[in-house]
């Protein structure tokens, strides 16, 4: 089974994704059986292997030659890192699903699937630390891996907080998404033999793809089909995540439909269908969903216009369409 990504998007790497996939099903083994059961049950998953994919994208759009066994690699520790922090948020999260399947703590439990995401952080480590000239990778790497563990602490921490303002969740999802996505980018313009300012540049593009990607996830979380998706709509609301579209509208209704919001909200994992609903055309009625989509649009634009630093390449025709990809995907 091979991962499934947006149909010619990615054909200009693919095989350096099909060696990147040789190198996940060899560091997936394990002598423990449920270790390697957990971690192929995540591995086969379905992923789109967007990261170890931009990761590529940005060292190849450089244009210069490098050590692909190395990069290979290193695009290999970038997913493990995926994998694992996937199957530590579906335990967190209780979930059943991801993708449409069932996740690895529903077949097996919390403990175990926990115990095995903690394996493949490890392992990640350790691939990369397997060169002595990956020590700058190793540092990004851990840097962003603390990032992403605040944002969903920080995430946790501000759940069912109603009154949320923007700078907070833009905090949340700068370090639960976008320091990820920037990492990758980052580590392919070390990879590829970037200038600082080459590297920086696909810094900033990943970053900014990175805000759009989540507000893409946040807008699916209201209008997204569940089929595609894999996932019932209302999610986040029934978790009590407070995304953009609904701090919008909290802050630009009228008293008596906030009040009626917050009622409703209040009601967290017992929201029935109609009531998701019901929020949500209320968010569509004030706006949310219209800034959403803008904001989403302009970290795209802000992306794009990272990248003309570059000669024109089918690599850098790939991250661009990628971006566009981002912001209109449907799961």
């Amino acid at each position: 089974m091979t991962a499934t990504r947006p149909e010619g998007l990615l054909a200009c790497i693919e095989d350096d994704l099909a060696k990147v996939e040789e190198c996940l099903l060899a560091e997936t083994r394990s002598d423990i059986g449920e270790v390697r059961a957990i971690s192929g049950h995540t591995l086969l998953s379905g992923g789109k292997r967007l990261r170890p994919a931009i990761a590529l994208l940005a060292a190849r759009c450089v244009g210069r030659t490098f050590d692909t066994h190395r990069a290979y690699t290193a695009a290999a520790a970038v997913e493990l890192i995926h994998m694992a922090t996937l199957m530590h948020d579906d335990v967190v999260d209780e979930a059943p699903e991801r993708r449409g399947k069932p996740t690895a703590n529903a077949i097996y439990g919390n403990s175990i699937t926990i115990l095995t995401g903690d394996f493949l952080l490890a392992k990640s480590i350790w691939l990369l630390s397997r060169d002595e000239e990956n020590l700058a990778l190793v540092r990004l790497f851990a840097d962003v891996t603390i990032a992403m563990a605040e944002g969903e602490v920080l995430q946790a921490a501000v759940a069912r907080n109603w009154n949320l303002n923007l700078a907070t969740y833009e905090q949340v999802i700068e370090r639960k998404t976008a320091r990820f996505l920037a990492g990758c980018t980052e580590a392919g313009g070390l990879m590829g033999g970037g200038t600082e300012q080459e590297t920086a540049a696909l810094r900033a593009y990943g970053h900014h793809l990175g805000i759009a990607f989540q507000i893409a996830d946040d807008l699916l979380d209201f209008l997204g089909d569940p089929k595609q998706t894999g996932k019932e709509l209302g999610t986040d609301l029934r978790d009590g995540r407070v995304t953009l579209p609904l701090i919008h509208t909290l802050a630009h209704c009228d008293a008596t439909t906030k009040t009626e919001l917050l009622a409703i909200l209040e009601r967290g994992q017992a929201l029935t269908d109609s009531e998701v609903a019901d929020i949500t055309a209320t968010i569509a009625r004030h706006g949310g969903f219209a800034v959403a989509r803008t904001e989403a649009n302009a970290r795209m634009t802000r992306a794009l216009t990272e990248l003309e630093r570059f000669p024109e390449s089918p690599y850098r025709d790939a991250l661009t369409t990628l971006a566009k990809y981002v912001v209109a995907r449907d799961r």
